[in-house]
């Protein structure tokens, strides 16, 4: 075994260097290890929640994809009777300016089944400053997949179950065949009355028939509006001749609602009629004829 004093001094300087190498080492391993710049300083904020969906310590942060410090710590805590989870976020320092205090954080997955990640959406407030809470939004991820697509299949499920057991509108149609028959009865009616609105469109539009004439013929057109205003004064002159008969004051009146006037003229007729009668069979019983 050598002897101490026969130490020389380069021995010393390797011994000096291997430690100094091995202390920067390890340095290196905590600083990697803990996915901080060494270079850098940090400022850490903190996000609170109720459950922290798998994050862990040494996780990534990150603003608009892009990685800018890393989870260091995560404590529970008791407020108000409610257990939480404080999740301390150590951000490097070019990027904390980024970061204000109306942004919001949600924790993400790398894919459908890779590592948790705390996502920033960058706000319009002023900076977040070292220790400030930063709110935290509920992103249920894999998990809020699968419960939505569990209640989508129970639905699909309690929908089948109707149409096999015959209930609701779509049900009956398939197990009820009358109410089936009806609705394409129902159907082809829809289908014939469509076909006869396009026939008597076609008709109108190519000029068949009184309508589409009346329509497209300037001419007949004004003679059936001088018609109607033809009828108009008939109908008016007939309605004023009608207020005359109605009228006991003329004579037309009176003969309509005066019986005994009625009766002395049929009588007076009957006279006239005879005594006409009786000029034509014996002229000279009236008539006189005397000579100068």
């Amino acid at each position: 075994m050598r002897n101490l004093k026969d130490l020389k001094w380069s021995d010393l300087k390797t011994g000096i260097f291997f430690v100094l190498g091995l202390g920067f080492a390890a340095y290196l391993g905590v600083v990697i290890g803990k996915n901080t710049s060494v270079f850098s300083g940090v400022t850490t904020i903190k996000v609170m929640t109720k459950n922290v969906d798998g994050l862990t310590e040494n996780n990534f942060v990150a603003i608009a994809g892009k990685k800018i410090g890393t989870v260091s710590k995560l404590d529970f805590v008791i407020r108000k009777d409610s257990l939480y989870v404080i999740a301390d976020l150590k951000l490097r320092n070019e990027y904390a300016s980024l970061v204000t205090k109306d942004s919001k954080a949600s924790i993400r997955s790398l894919g459908v089944l890779g590592d948790k990640y705390v996502d920033i959406t960058a706000g319009t407030g002023d900076s977040v400053r070292e220790g400030d809470y930063i709110r935290l939004d509920s992103d249920d991820g894999l998990a809020g997949l699968t419960s939505n697509a569990k209640q989508t299949i129970e639905k699909l499920n309690t929908l089948l179950d109707n149409l096999n057991h015959g209930q609701g509108p779509a049900g009956r149609l398939i197990s009820d065949k009358k109410m089936g028959d009806d609705l394409g009865k129902t159907v082809a009616n829809l289908r014939k009355s469509s076909d006869e609105l396009s026939k008597v469109s076609s008709n109108m539009s190519s000029g068949k028939g009184l309508l589409p004439k009346l329509i497209n013929d300037k001419s007949l057109a004004d003679n059936t509006t001088e018609t109607l205003e033809s009828l108009k004064r008939t109908s008016a002159e007939t309605e004023s001749l009608m207020k005359k008969l109605n009228d006991s004051k003329g004579t037309l009146g009176r003969l309509n609602s005066d019986p005994a006037l009625y009766d002395n003229l049929s009588r007076s007729l009957v006279t006239l009629d005879s005594l006409l009668s009786d000029l034509k069979r014996k002229p000279g019983r009236y008539v006189r004829f005397t000579l100068f």
